[in-house]
């Protein structure tokens, strides 16, 4: 591979998951040596034994699978590491730097929160923040977008531009094809480790043709939304509430989602969309209220949830899978203690290997290796192996939350047909997601949140983005919907 960021640039790299986008990233910023070949920074050689050793370099990596310390504040992580800080922290210090560089970007960052506590959006921001604050010469962002609405896009693609205006060279990892447009100056495309373009002026380029490129026929990621027979409640909400000191909550929300229907659920990040899928899931207790599957009460219990039918794919890979553990035990974490894997109470190998090869294959999880550890593959692959772990079989109830962050449009088409092949088999799905186009394309009708309590809910046919942005605005009269 050969490849070149220019000084005061905006590079904008694509290409399926599994290309070697990644790859290229962390052998720049010292995660992985490079086998062969050789890079210079700014004019002079360069070659990073770590990622310290980068970073005291002024290359700074934002990485798909965000890397700060969750159990810290942003404070805290802000002095975590940094090369040159002083021995001994200084909270007071800390937090001030956080506020001043805040202000400095119009961002929205709370320097003493937890980032467990934070949503992924705001841990994106604080993510990029540091990475200014210790000093960035080039910066490297990963899928920097997967996690935002349309709001928050337009704020990072701002702060790009300002960042590239005072002569920060940044590399942009990205899927989200039409963003690129308005956010880069240049664009490389990999296909299978491979430079298949290099450098294209972004203005000039016909991007159906660079997704071609990237997947071949672009024609077959067209969607096409089947006919779904509405069957029956299967979901069932009524005025629930949950109370969080670590995120916002849900208030009083009302609704109801029948068998081979799907409910599309948008917000600006932040808005409670991570409390209710986790009460949807059985993950939190409630205040008041009840969750009902199929006439079942699942309010606050995970395991009742798992016994009703209940998948929930996560927002954040992180807390989806195991990511230490490998393939197999992550595709069979749903069996465990089945018979079907398990003799006297002992785990059979094979067998466990047998299965999570061929659920690799059927959901085309790269490399479908059932040794290899979950963390090892690239961010897309890791989404499609937690897919193939919650929807190996058809689920009376599926909360996707984020269903196609970070896969490549090829693979994103695959989940969005898995969500209409869970309605289709009579299964109730809820969709959680920033990305109004992807809500647009799976959705039968759609509640929008605001502050943790439901601002309107129409049918996709009278989706606008002007009733939308009202409503995620907290503006719509109609507050406390109900949506039936």
């Amino acid at each position: 591979m050969d490849f070149t960021l220019e000084s005061s640039e905006i590079h904008a790299l694509v290409g399926e998951n599994g290309a070697g986008k990644s790859t290229l990233a962390k052998v720049v910023a010292g995660s992985i040596r490079s086998d062969a070949g050789s890079m210079s920074l700014f004019g002079q050689p360069y070659q990073p034994s770590s990622r310290r050793e980068a970073a005291a370099a002024g290359v700074a990596h934002v990485r798909q699978q965000l890397s700060l310390v969750r159990g810290l504040t942003v404070a805290q992580n802000l002095q975590l590491g940094r090369p040159g800080a002083p021995a001994v922290f200084n909270p007071a210090a800390a937090r001030s730097e956080v506020e001043r560089w805040c202000d400095e970007f119009a961002l929205s960052v709370p320097a003493e929160t937890m980032v467990d506590d934070m949503p992924l959006a705001v841990r994106q921001q604080a993510e990029i923040l540091i990475a200014v604050a210790w000093g960035a010469r080039l910066l490297i962002l990963d899928e920097p977008s997967s996690a935002l609405g349309p709001l928050e896009t337009s704020a990072l693609i701002a702060l790009c531009h300002r960042l590239r205006a005072e002569g920060t060279p940044i590399l942009y990892i990205s899927h989200r094809l039409p963003e690129l447009a308005e956010l880069a100056d240049r664009l490389t495309v990999l296909r299978a480790g491979r430079v298949v373009v290099e450098g294209a002026d972004v203005r000039a380029a016909d991007l159906r043709e660079v997704a071609n490129l990237m997947i071949g026929d672009v024609t077959l990621l067209e969607v096409s939304r089947p006919e779904i027979e509405r069957g029956s409640t299967r979901l069932s909400v009524s005025d629930l509430s949950v109370s969080s000191t670590q995120e916002v909550g849900c208030r009083g929300l009302d609704f109801e989602v029948a068998g081979g229907e799907i409910l599309g659920v948008i917000g600006i990040a932040g808005n409670g969309q991570e409390s209710l899928a986790k009460a949807l899931t059985g993950q939190v207790k409630l205040s008041s209220g009840h969750v009902l599957v199929d006439g079942v009460d699942i309010s606050g219990s995970a395991r009742e949830a798992i016994g009703a039918g209940v998948a929930h794919l996560h927002e954040d890979r992180a807390t989806g899978l195991a990511a230490a553990f490998s393939v197999a035990d992550n595709a069979t974490a749903r069996h465990r203690g089945s018979r079907r894997f398990t003799r006297f109470g002992v785990r059979l190998p094979d067998k466990i290997a047998r299965h999570a090869r061929e659920l690799a294959q059927l959901f085309q999880v790269h490399p479908p290796d059932p040794a290899a550890r979950a963390n090892s593959l690239s961010g897309g692959n890791q989404q499609k192996l937690m897919a193939a772990r919650e929807l190996e079989r058809n689920p009376t109830v599926l909360v996707a939350h984020g269903p196609t962050k970070g896969l490549d449009p090829e693979a994103a088409k695959a989940m969005r047909d898995r969500c209409f092949a869970a309605a289709q088999a009579g299964g109730a799905v809820v969709v959680i997601s920033a990305d109004l186009e992807e809500v647009a394309d799976l959705a039968h009708r759609v509640i929008v949140l605001y502050r943790g309590s439901i601002t309107d809910a129409f049918p996709i046919e009278d989706m606008t983005s002007e009733r939308v942005g009202a409503a995620m605005a907290g503006l719509t009269e109609s507050a406390g919907a109900t949506s039936g």
